[in-house]
C-alpha cells in the first residue's frame, strides 16, 4: 500500500507565476497567498474514476448503456452551451466542463464494456471449475500468502492441449506450492491447473496450480537482473542480520516477503504497517530524496539534480522489478516528492490526476484495486494537506523536520482510513502512532537497503557492511509492529 514520506522541511519563497487558470501562487512560511491549484484535469479524472469503478464487473450490455446515457449528456451540454449567455442559465465555461467530463465517461464506459466482452468470450472464462492445460509467462516475483504457497501473477498464451489448443492472451494470479517460488519475471512455463472463480466482479479467472511448472524459456535481463538482485540481498542479509531482520530487509526494499514469517507478516497488517513490507511510494521519495540532497550538497544545479534524481529512479525500478506496483510506487512517489521539494502543488496535483486517468483507461482493475487507490489518496492528501499541515503543528520547541513527519503521518492516515475500512484491510486504532513511531527509522532501512541491494552484486562485503547498518532500525521496526498487534483493539488481539 504506497505511502509517500517527507522531502525535507525547507520553508518555500514567495514566488508567483502566471499562466492562466494553472497560475500558482506560494506563500512564504504559511503567511503568503494560498496556491491556487491547476484543476484542469481533476473533474475529468474523477470521472473516469467513478465510472470505471461503477461499470467494472457489470455485464458489456449495461456498460454500454453507461456509455451511451454519458454520450448523450456530453451532446447536451454542449448543444445548451451554444445558447449560453443569449437566455439565463448556466455560463459556458461550465456547460463545456460538463460536455468534457460526460464525453471522458462515456470514453471510461465504452473501453470497459469493450474489455467485459472481451473477458466474457475469454475461454478461461468457459473453463472455470474445469482443469485444463496452460502455457504462460511469469509477469511478476511471487508473493506468499496467509494460507500457505505463494501468489505468482503470469500471463496465460494458451489453454488447453494438442487439437484443443486455443490462444488465451490474459493476466491472472497463479495461486501455488511446490515448485513455482524463485521464478524469474519473464519464465515460460508449461503447467496444469484448476480454474477459479474470479477474486472480485469484472476480475479475470484466478488459477490454481496442479504440477510443478515445466519451464521450457528462461526470463530474459529484464527479469533475469531483478531476480539476481533478490537473491544476492538475501545472501548478504543472514550474513549481516540475524532473528527476523533477515526477512525484514529483503521485504522492505525490494518487496520479497518470502524470507518474513507468518507471525511478522500478521503482527505488520494488525498494526498498520504492512505498506513497509512491500513496495511504496516511500521507497522511491526516500531514495530519490537522498540523491537529491547529496547533489544540491556536493554543489550540482538544478538540471544536474533533475538528471541524477531520474537516473536513480530508473535504477531503482530496473533494481526492483518492473513490476505494475513498482511503477506506481515510482509515478505516485515522484510525484509527492515534487510536491514537497517543490512546495509548489498545482502542477504535481495534475500529474497525479493525469496517471489516475491512464491507469483507469489501461487497466481498469488496477485502478480500482485498493492498493492504486490508497497510494493515490495518499499522495492526493500529502500534496494538498502536509505542508498546511505541518506548518499548523509547528512549535518554537519542535524541529521542522518533526512537524513534517508527524504531519505526514497523520495525513496519509486519516486519508487513507475510510479506504482501509471500505475495503476490509485489517488496521487496528494503534496503526497512527505505530507509523508516527516507525517513521524515523523508514528512510534508513530504504536507503541503506536499497544501497545494499545495488552493491550486492559487485561487492558482497560492502553490501554486508550497509545491511548491518540497517539492524538497529530493523529490531526497532519489528518491535512497534510487535507491540502494536499485541495492544487491545488490534485485528490480532482480537483474534486471540
Amino acid at each position: 500500500m504506497g505511502r509517500t514520506g517527507p522531502a525535507g522541511g525547507a520553508e518555500a519563497e514567495g514566488q508567483g507565476t502566471a499562466g492562466g487558470s494553472g497560475t500558482e501562487y506560494t506563500g512564504s512560511g504559511g503567511s503568503g497567498l494560498p496556491a491556487v491549484r491547476d484543476l484542469r484535469l481533476v473533474l475529468p479524472t474523477s470521472a473516469v474514476f467513478i465510472v470505471t469503478a461503477v461499470t467494472v464487473g457489470l455485464r458489456p450490455g449495461s456498460a454500454l448503456a453507461v456509455a451511451v446515457v454519458l454520450t448523450g449528456g456530453a451532446v447536451a451540454a454542449a448543444v445548451w452551451s451554444l445558447g449560453a449567455g443569449v437566455r439565463p442559465g448556466p455560463d459556458r465555461p461550465a456547460l463545456w466542463v460538463l460536455a468534457v467530463v460526460c464525453a471522458v465517461g462515456a470514453v471510461a464506459a465504452g473501453v470497459q464494456a469493450g474489455r467485459s466482452y472481451a473477458l466474457a468470450a475469454h475461454p478461461l472464462v468457459a473453463a472455470v471449475g474445469e482443469r485444463t492445460g496452460v502455457e504462460a509467462v511469469v509477469t511478476g516475483f511471487d508473493r506468499p500468502v496467509r494460507t500457505g504457497g505463494v501468489m505468482v501473477p503470469v500471463r496465460v498464451e494458451v489453454t488447453g492441449s494438442g487439437p484443443a489448443a486455443r490462444e488465451a492472451d490474459l493476466d491472472v494470479v497463479l495461486l501455488a506450492r511446490d515448485g513455482w517460488r524463485g521464478l524469474a519475471p519473464g519464465t515460460r512455463v508449461l503447467a496444469s491447473v484448476a480454474v477459479l472463480e474470479p477474486m472480485s466482479p469484472g476480475e479475470p479467472p484466478a488459477m490454481r496450480a496442479l504440477t510443478p511448472p515445466r519451464v521450457t524459456g528462461r526470463a530474459g535481463p529484464a527479469g533475469s537482473f531483478p531476480a539476481s538482485v533478490r537473491e544476492r540481498l538475501r545472501v548478504v542479509s543472514a550474513r549481516a542480520l540475524e532473528g527476523e531482520s533477515v526477512g525484514l530487509l529483503p521485504s522492505f526494499v525490494l518487496g520479497d516477503e518470502g524470507g518474513v514469517s507468518a507471525e511478522t507478516r500478521d503482527d505488520f497488517r494488525s498494526s498498520g504497517l504492512a505498506h513497509l513490507a512491500a513496495v511504496s511510494g516511500a521507497n522511491t521519495t526516500y531514495v530519490v530524496g537522498t540523491v537529491l540532497l547529496v547533489a544540491a550538497g556536493v554543489g550540482i544545479g538544478r538540471r544536474g539534480r533533475i538528471v541524477a534524481a531520474g537516473v536513480a529512479l530508473a535504477a531503482f525500478v530496473a533494481v526492483v522489478g518492473p513490476e505494475p506496483s513498482v511503477l506506481r510506487a515510482a509515478g505516485t512517489g515522484a510525484i509527492g516528492l515534487a510536491a514537497l521539494a517543490a512546495h509548489r502543488t498545482g502542477r504535481p496535483l495534475a500529474a497525479l490526476a493525469a496517471i489516475v486517468l491512464l491507469v483507469a483507461m489501461l487497466d481498469p482493475a488496477t485502478a480500482t484495486g485498493a492498493g492504486f487507490v490508497l497510494s493515490v489518496t495518499a499522495t492526493a492528501a500529502l500534496v494538498l494537506a502536509a505542508r498546511p499541515v505541518a506548518e499548523a503543528i509547528r512549535r518554537a520547541w519542535m524541529p521542522g523536520r518533526v512537524a513534517d513527519v508527524l504531519a505526514v503521518c497523520v495525513v496519509a492516515h486519516v486519508a487513507t482510513l475510510p479506504v482501509l475500512v471500505f475495503s476490509g484491510l485489517e488496521a487496528g486504532p494503534w496503526a497512527l502512532p505505530a507509523n508516527i513511531a516507525a517513521a524515523p527509522v523508514v528512510p534508513i532501512v530504504t536507503v541503506l537497503g536499497t544501497a545494499a541491494a545495488a552493491l550486492g552484486p559487485v561487492w558482497e562485503d560492502g553490501a554486508v557492511l550497509l545491511s548491518a547498518a540497517c539492524a538497529p532500525a530493523l529490531w526497532w521496526l519489528d518491535t512497534v509492529a510487535e507491540v502494536a498487534a499485541s495492544l487491545p483493539g488490534s485485528p490480532r488481539y482480537d483474534r486471540a
